[in-house]
Parts: C-alpha cells; structure tokens; sequence
C-alpha cells in the first residue's frame, strides 16, 4: 500500500483555494441571510484505483473546510445549487470523482495507457419525502445525471454519462454541536464510452491473460455509502464508508474486473475558525 505524505506540490494545489476563501472572508459583507463557515483538516481515504480494481493507495490530504447557506446555494458535502424548488421537488447540482492511476500499479492494467483523473458533475433532480429543511430526518429519492470528464491538466476529454438513481435519509445536526449522518443507497447506469475508459482492452494490449474486450451501456452495479460526523464547538470529526457491488454489471466479465465488491473508508477532522453562525 502507497502513502502519498503533504508536500510542496500539494500545498501549492491547496493555498490558492484556502487563500481564496480567506478572501472571500476578509471580503465579504456579513449577511443575515447568509450563514457560512471556514475551516481546514485533513483527510485520509483507502481508494481503489477504479471500481472492480483490488489494487488500493492511501491518499493523506489537506481539506479546505468551507459551508454556505442561503435561498439559493448550499455549499458543503458537496455544492447544490437550488436552481428550481417546490415543497416537493429540487434541482440541485450533483459531482463525483475518480482518481488518475499509472498503469503500472494495476497489476492486471500493466503496458495500457494511464487513467487520467475524472470529474463527474450534473444536474440531480430530487423528490422530497420529508418537509424540505425542517425536519430532523431528511428523506428523498434523488435522480442525478452526470458528465464524466477525464483530465490530465493538459488534455480533457468527455467520456460518456453516468446516471444513479438512488434514495437517502439524513439526520441533520440541529444543534451547534452533535451528531450528523446520512445513508446512501442506489444503482448505476452509464454509457458505453464510460465503460469503456475503465474497462476495455483493446487488441494492441491484449495479452494470453487479458484478452481483447470491449463493453457496453448499462448497468453498472449498485453501491450503499454512510457518512457520519460529530461535532464539538469549533472541531469537527468524520468517517465515511461505501460499499460497491459489481455483480450483473455490463462490464463484469472484462479482465479488469478483479473483484466484485468492495469498500471504500475515509476518516478526517476539521477545525472551524471563522463563522457568521
């Protein structure tokens, strides 16, 4: 298992987005009607290289923490963006992330080309099943359809769409300090082109143990995720556990499929030091 420790090179990713939100506060004007946060931690994950890999790295990170809530946009697990509501529907704004792998730390991927980094990001179409932002327990089904963008800095590419119809039940922290969580479960589907970045073998790069394959549009599995946080004055603790299961997938007999089912653990904390709350 590989370690990537804080460097240099990481810190210059990482300041111009703290040094951004530090504007962004020193800047501001301070509204009623906006309340936000801002805060830094860090974060340690257990990936796979891509879903079906057994191969892992651990990545040890720092996380800008930053959260925004207003009428119209909600930053924090994530941006959501209430371009249309009702008492019972929301548009918000869905994203999710796959990170680059050198081939030559896949042992089934060796001599094929790299994977660069993808961006997943769409519109989420949610129906509410509990009172929007009043209740205790949040629950709605959610219908997020998503780009997928693959970049090497350099070179971006689309690489096909990804939908993942699924429910989720919150349980909101209300008070200043305590307990929040929320359970995700759902199913994926997604285009050929997107199968086809993880799992294809073209011709040139088949071996006698990775024959030629070539994938279709489809499902692409079914997965449950729980995050759960506990907050204590101005500090913040987090855990977070997914669970992916390929079996019936469109893509489960290609050769870079090495296992079907999975998890995926991350742990971090954050410390809170500036607030409108």
């Amino acid at each position: 298992m590989t370690v990537f420790i804080i460097n240099k090179n990481m810190m210059k990713k990482v300041l111009p987005v703290l040094i951004s939100l530090s504007f962004f506060y020193c800047s501001a004007s301070i509204s009623k009607e906006i309340a936000w946060q801002l805060g830094a931690g860090i974060a340690e994950f257990n990936l796979n290289l891509y879903p079906g890999s057994t191969d892992t790295k651990n990545y040890i990170l720092p996380i800008p923490y930053f959260t925004l809530v207003s009428e119209k946009l909600e930053i924090g697990r994530g941006i959501r963006g209430f371009l249309f509501k009702s008492d019972d529907v929301v548009l918000d704004l869905s994203a999710d992330f796959g990170i680059p792998v050198d081939s030559d730390d896949s042992g089934v991927r060796i001599g094929m080309p790299d994977l660069d980094a993808v961006l997943q990001i769409g519109p989420s179409l949610e129906f509410l099943l509990t009172e929007l932002r009043r209740d205790q327990i949040d629950v709605r089904f959610e219908l997020p359809l998503r780009a997928a963008i693959a970049s090497d800095i350099k070179h971006t590419s689309n690489e096909g769409w990804i939908m993942e119809p699924r429910f989720s039940i919150e349980k909101r922290r209300i008070l200043k300090s305590g307990l929040a969580m929320k359970f995700t479960a759902g199913l994926k589907y997604a285009t050929q082109d997107f199968h086809a970045y993880y799992y294809d073998v073209d011709p040139g790069f088949s071996t006698a143990t990775r024959p030629a394959y070539a994938s279709e549009k489809g499902y692409g599995g079914s997965f449950a995720k729980i995050r759960a946080s506990w907050r204590e004055g101005d500090w913040i603790w987090w855990t977070l556990l997914r669970y992916q299961n390929l079996n019936g997938a469109v893509f489960e007999d290609s050769p870079l499929v090495e296992q079907k089912d999975y998890y995926l653990i991350g742990v971090g904390f954050a410390w809170i030091f500036a607030q409108n709350l």
